[in-house]
């Protein structure tokens, strides 16, 4: 994962953004199984990751978990919030939650966790109903004050 990561990292300075994006999503695939961060971070690779379209790679959930770690957004186990929202998420929900800050569609994350588009909608629907909020947005903004988006990545 590091090699394609630097190898990444050295496509990019040569200008071959092409190559770099290659890379990067390799190093994702082999990251997604264990929702691995550590060699993000170690390798400095913020910059490659934001490189990435969150639209056109297979792994946006874990490429915006990995770059809200690389910002400095999700904290340590201890600060996670006690307090649960008004109901608690589901595990499915919760695995929807981590696709509402990508620009994926609705359609597009029922493809990716093969699920049907009225199973992701009613997931959706719910989420809004336990965070008390109308729209993807605001769902974004209350699950990342909750800490619910860093949970949700390390649950799997």
């Amino acid at each position: 994962m590091e090699a394609y990561l630097l190898a990444g990292l050295a496509h990019r300075e040569l200008g071959d953004q092409h190559a770099a994006s290659q890379a990067a999503e390799r190093a994702l695939a082999l990251a997604e199984s264990d929702r691995l961060i550590l060699p993000f971070a170690m390798t400095g690779s913020a910059g490659l990751l934001e490189a990435l379209p969150r639209h056109q790679t297979a792994h946006a959930a874990l490429l915006v978990d990995i770059l809200d770690v690389l910002h400095g957004s999700a904290p340590a186990a201890k600060e996670r919030s006690s307090s649960p929202p008004v109901g608690q998420l589901s595990p499915r929900e919760l695995r929807v939650l981590r696709y509402l800050p990508t620009n994926l569609s609705r359609p597009e994350i029922a493809g990716e966790m093969s699920v049907s588009l009225n199973t992701v909608s009613a997931h959706i629907r719910s989420i809004y109903a336990k965070l008390q909020v109308r729209d993807r947005s605001s769902a974004v903004r209350r699950a990342r004050e909750l800490r619910l988006l860093v949970a949700a990545g390390r649950t799997r």
